[in-house]
């Protein structure tokens, strides 16, 4: 039976024992004492899982075992008691049921695509192949984990709210294969999960295999933009999954050691939020850090020795490629000379209707022998149809379909006892999706994209895009290449997996400096160190960075010169992290004294606005603003609407961008341009109607916030397109930006002194659980609103310090 108990309630039944043993004796009825006939006693079953959960302050799980099905059993369990719903409704997604659960929040298309390439006969096959049995011990622990909560706490008493499945009808026991499904849809994001709507679009055939008898057929590809691309594309923006990162080395370092922080801007919703936790797996493995739903380990975090983090890199993950197709036979391709089979593959997933009724959905999908055949009719009619308009298909190569890699890799990295070990943990190159930054006790620095790229050198790049449909494609963001030619598959390199690059032929910096990434592409990780002769996969070089790219050097040069007004050169704890509490706007550093010179320059607002009066005390409040976006600061929100109606503006800057000077061009408001003149003040204009019922002299925490159980909690930063600090939130009109969506997640600055114990901060700002009942439900979210952090205890000593409770869990 499984059982959950503390180690002093042992001592209770032991005395119980011994009074039933010697308390009956009666020695004037019995002369003389028979030696009692010794019982055998019943064995305890053998325990398959054991592990031991600590609970510290704002809700962090410790939990230590002694094998790594016993840790993910821990891991599950605690999660499960924050998040269980959370995680389960992700499970259904992975398994391809959401349009069967989750009606008009179900998506019937990525439902199909996950019977496909999540069906249990796949997932067997990586589960066998691809992941080692340490592994898959500690996911079917942590599988049994939610499971024990499940039957410990019943479906009729589970979460309610927002993210809650009380009384649910999909809520069930899980299995390994579950956790595997739900794993691979995640490593996924970056692929076969963006291209769900085109994988299932295809319909074979539908005429003949010619191209389009048209003499406009190139004018009229010509007008698809990347706007049509952008619009198709089932995904957020690149804004709604950003991060920041720095890794300092010993030059850049008061101390000497290193000093990281990591700030992961990730979703506020759903699956994708981080969850803290500590995991120690005996004498192996001990790492405290953050994990998305699922993940039974810390995939950002630190141990004694080195801490590292993540930023999304938007490196690509997959190629298209054209398909000549056989006159004769529209269910075949060319290549390299012969016709080949396409395959069909039929599945099926159900699909409730409006009435409650349940229908099932039939559908065949297609592959070549590089994988799914896709249908881009979405972004446009010439793009779609068997064939298309120009008689050929487009077929779909995922370089992380069969990717398990990165599990492992993780708990290397944990293990990884300096920056020698930690990059050697690289190597195997599982990363899916992000750019690595690490920095070390010793005071080494590491930034890397050491990530699944497929092996497409610049040469095979320029070589293997051929043709009108080809170069359209590529130039909008989608790699495509001539699928007839074997000279055109992808390459691979020594000891790496096929297919995509090894360690060597990816960008990365080993340094004693300092490192940062927010986001843009490896050719910028060091004003002084440059990365360049890449492979286009990997990303553009000498290319203009975003205004945060540009925050994040700005703050790190500043620092490096003690120029910043946070006390003597190099970073430290403190001022790492008042970086990001800071919340200063850059490009209110960039043009917020030229706007309001434009704007004081007004003398009647009427021709602009029919709330003159309105804007001018507009204007009047930018000029006193401090250019934050803390709790307190006045004005956030004005020029918030200013800037978003303004940055893209094609005469914006005076002095344009440089390739030497990335950091700091481009810059200057061009003010001699009449045009840009009438947009920046019709645009403050706007920017006020746009806040109607919002006074102009508010604070940025009465217009900011996260309400949670009805309490308000102001969130200080601000937009990506402006700062270093990012709180993605929509405006509600009237109310304030309380539509938060992403930004500030999990944040760690962790730096080393002389002792064997990391100094180390985290927070989470939105809390760790998604249930309104919980203790920890809005607790770290108003240290967040405080600007405040949890002092982060690795050690044994530190743990127990802040201890609130604990639980063994054995089953």
């Amino acid at each position: 039976m499984p059982r959950v108990f503390s180690r002093s309630r042992l001592l209770p039944l032991f005395v119980l024992f011994a009074f039933t043993l010697f308390g009956c004796s009666d020695s004037h009825d019995s002369p003389t004492i028979e030696a009692p006939v010794e019982a055998t006693p019943t064995p305890e079953p053998e325990l398959t899982y054991d592990a031991e959960i600590v609970w510290t302050q704002y809700g962090v799980p410790h939990i230590t075992a002694q094998d790594w099905g016993s840790a993910g059993y821990g891991t599950g369990y605690a999660y499960a008691q924050q998040n269980y719903c959370t995680v389960m409704r992700e499970y259904v997604r992975a398994s391809g049921n959401s349009a069967r659960y989750f009606g008009d929040g179900g998506d019937i298309n990525a439902d199909l695509v996950y019977q496909l390439l999540n069906s249990d006969q796949h997932i067997q096959q990586l589960i066998d192949e691809s992941i080692p049995d340490y592994l898959a011990a500690g996911l079917e622990g942590y599988a049994a984990g939610l499971n024990r909560y499940l039957a410990d706490t019943g479906v009729d008493n589970l979460a309610e709210g927002s993210e809650g499945c009380r009384g649910a009808e999909w809520v069930r026991p899980i299995t390994l294969r579950d956790t595997v499904k739900l794993l691979h849809k995640l490593l996924l994001k970056g692929s076969s999960a963006r291209l769900t709507d085109f994988a299932v679009a295809p319909r074979a055939p539908e005429g003949l295999a010619t191209r389009l008898k048209s003499p406009k057929l190139e004018e009229m590809l010509a007008r698809i933009d990347q706007t049509a691309f952008d619009a198709a594309m089932p995904t957020p923006p690149a804004e709604a999954i950003g991060s920041n990162a720095y890794a300092v080395g010993e030059q850049a370092s008061q101390l000497g050691s290193g000093v990281l922080l990591g700030n992961p801007h990730f979703p506020y919703h759903g699956p994708d939020r981080f969850w803290m936790f500590h995991v120690t797996v005996g004498d192996e493995y001990d790492v405290t850090g953050a994990a998305l739903a699922g993940i039974p380990m810390p995939v950002i975090g630190f141990n004694r020795d080195v801490a590292w983090s993540h930023t999304v890199s938007f490196a690509q993950r997959f190629t298209l490629y054209e398909l000549e197709l056989n006159p004769d036979n529209l269910m075949q391709y060319m290549y390299d000379g012969e016709a080949r089979d396409l395959k069909a593959h039929t599945v099926s997933a159900q699909r409730m209707l409006e009435d409650g009724s349940v229908e099932t959905v039939e559908h065949t999908f297609y592959t070549s022998h590089f994988g799914l055949i896709v249908d881009l009719g979405v972004v446009s009619p010439l793009l779609g149809g068997w064939p298309n308009a120009m008689g050929t298909l487009l077929t779909f190569r995922d370089a992380n379909l069969d990717n398990m890699r990165s599990i492992d890799q993780w708990v290397r990295m944990g293990q990884a006892q300096d920056m020698e070990a930690f990059v050697d943990s690289l190597r195997s190159i599982g990363i899916p999706w992000v750019h690595t930054l690490a920095a070390d006790r010793y005071g080494n620095a590491f930034y890397g994209d050491i990530s699944v790229v497929p092996h497409v050198t610049e040469n095979k790049y320029n070589s293997c895009v051929r043709g009108t449909l080809q170069t359209l494609l590529t130039n909008n963001g989608l790699t495509t290449m001539d699928g007839s030619d074997p000279d055109c598959e992808w390459g691979s390199d020594a000891d790496t997996a096929e297919g995509v690059f090894g360690y060597d032929s990816l960008p990365k910096l080993e340094t004693r400096e300092y490192a940062a990434n927010s986001n843009d592409t490896h050719w910028l990780s060091n004003p002084r160190m440059l990365l360049e002769g890449y492979s286009p996969l990997i990303g553009p070089e000498q290319y203009q960075q975003s205004i945060r790219s540009r925050h994040t050097f700005v703050q790190a040069e500043e620092r490096m010169a003690g120029t910043d007004g946070l006390g003597e050169p190099g970073f430290n704890i403190d001022n790492i992290r008042q970086t990001l509490f800071g919340a200063r706007n850059h490009a209110a550093d960039l043009v917020l004294g030229e706007v309001v010179d434009i704007c004081q320059g007004v003398a009647d607002w009427s021709l602009y606005s029919i709330d003159p009066a309105t804007v001018d005390q507009a204007c009047s409040v930018l000029a006193a603003w401090d250019k934050r976006h803390l709790t307190d600061s006045v004005g956030p929100h004005i020029f918030h609407e200013l800037w978003r109606r303004i940055d893209e503006a094609p005469n914006l800057w005076a002095v344009p961008f440089d390739p030497a000077d990335p950091v700091n061009t481009p810059r200057q408001l061009n003010t001699g341009d009449a045009d840009l003149l009438a947009l920046i003040k019709q645009s403050l204009a706007d920017a006020v109607a746009a806040l109607e019922g919002i006074p102009m002299d508010r604070p940025w925490g009465e217009i900011q916030f996260d309400e949670k159980n009805g309490v308000r909690h102001g969130m200080h930063g601000g937009s990506g397109d402006m700062m270093f600090s990012v709180i993605s939130s929509d405006l509600v009109p009237g109310v304030g930006y309380s539509n938060i969506r992403h930004g500030n997640s999990y944040m760690q600055a962790v730096t080393w002194d002389q002792t064997d114990c990391p100094d180390a901060y985290t927070i989470l700002s939105y809390s760790q659980s998604t249930d309104p009942a919980s203790d920890n439900y809005a607790d770290s979210t108003e240290l967040y609103s405080n600007g405040a952090w949890i002092d982060a205890p690795l050690c044994i000593a530190d743990r127990d310090a802040v201890e609130v409770r604990r639980e063994t869990v054995q089953e």
